[in-house]
Parts: structure tokens; C-alpha cells; sequence
């Protein structure tokens, strides 16, 4: 009787994960200089550290196997003011992730867990100074990861969860005058709470 008992207290085939963690990530970004003067203007990409939060859910289709969604929210900014003169450079970034985790159980309370995902990201920086505020154009990042992480119980239903992972994606973006896109690779991760029904 008592190893069923403590067999129950395992997440398994049936339950579901539900999980809230901070989260950061680099994320891919476009600018523009525009036309002036016989300039032809110009399309460019740089990628920038950013932080955020991230929601997701994940079903377990066996004991050791579960499919899960989840969306994540990040953002930066950079001031800089000399002289009576301020600048300051935001961004946000979206990403929608579907993917596969395989969990390998310590015990009933401890496990690694990683596996594969697909992601789709779109992220938007905006410069704003003392003169003039400028709106990028959007940057498309598509994209596999791969993650490995940890699930550690803390009580009975919720645990500690994170993971740290690897995106290899192709971004593009596009002005009114050209457009750009360019392959990738960038880190990511998250460290949270998950809730187990």
C-alpha cells in the first residue's frame, strides 16, 4: 500500500502541468535608417538581451512523455542621457512555443527533464530622443529549440520548475524599401513555480 501511495504523488500519464516563471531570452530585431538626402536607406538586424515572464501548460501523455504550449512576453530598455540630451531605445518580443518534454524521475519528488520545441516569435524596438521618436518594423522569428531543465516538488501539486535551451531560428523583417533575414542562434530560459493536476 505504501509505494501506490507514493506512486500517486508522481506526476503521470493524465496529469497536467500548469507553470509560471520568469523568463529571459536574446531577441532578434530590425532597424531602419531612412532615405534622405539620395540615400537609398537602409534595412538592418541586430539581437538584444531581454527579460519577461512566461506562461504554459503541458499534458502528460504517458509517465514519462508530455506535450505542452506556452507563451512568453519580454521586454528591455537602454537610456542614455549626456548633456541635456536623452535617448532611449525599447523593445518587447512575443513567443508561442509548442513542444515535447521527456521527464526521467530521481524519485517521486525530483526530475530532468528535456526535449524539442517549435517556436514563433515577433519582437518590435522603438527609439525615441529628444527630437524625434522611431518605430521599427516588426521582426518574424521562426524557429526549433532544444531545453533540458529540472522539476522539483515542493508540496503536494506545485513544484519548482526551469530550464535552460538553445534557439536555432531564421528572422526577417521588411521596410517600405527593402527587407531583410538572417539565421541565428541564441540562449534562453526560465526558473518558476508549476502546479500539477
Amino acid at each position: 500500500m505504501l509505494p501506490s501511495v507514493a506512486r500517486a504523488e508522481r506526476p503521470g500519464k493524465g496529469h497536467s502541468l500548469v507553470h509560471v516563471a520568469l523568463s529571459g531570452h536574446r531577441g532578434q530585431f530590425v532597424f531602419v535608417i531612412q532615405p534622405i538626402l539620395g540615400f537609398p536607406g537602409a534595412v538592418g538586424a541586430f539581437e538584444r538581451s531581454e527579460v519577461g515572464g512566461e506562461f504554459g501548460y503541458s499534458r502528460f501523455l504517458s509517465d514519462e512523455w508530455t506535450l505542452g504550449i506556452s507563451g512568453a512576453y519580454h521586454a528591455s530598455r537602454e537610456r542614455s542621457e549626456q548633456s541635456g540630451y536623452t535617448l532611449t531605445d525599447d523593445s518587447h518580443s512575443f513567443t508561442a512555443r509548442v513542444g515535447a518534454d521527456r521527464y526521467a524521475f530521481i524519485d517521486d519528488n525530483v526530475a530532468l527533464c528535456a526535449g524539442p520545441g517549435a517556436t514563433f516569435t515577433r519582437g518590435r524596438s522603438k527609439v525615441d530622443d529628444s527630437f524625434i521618436t522611431d518605430e521599427d518594423p516588426d521582426a518574424t522569428e521562426i524557429g526549433l529549440d532544444g531545453r533540458i531543465g529540472m522539476y522539483a516538488r515542493l508540496g503536494k501539486g506545485w513544484a519548482f520548475i526551469g530550464h535552460v535551451g538553445q534557439v536555432l531560428s531564421r528572422t526577417s523583417g521588411k521596410a517600405s524599401f527593402g527587407k531583410i533575414s538572417w539565421w541565428s542562434s541564441t540562449p534562453e530560459g526560465a526558473l518558476g513555480l508549476a502546479f500539477d493536476f
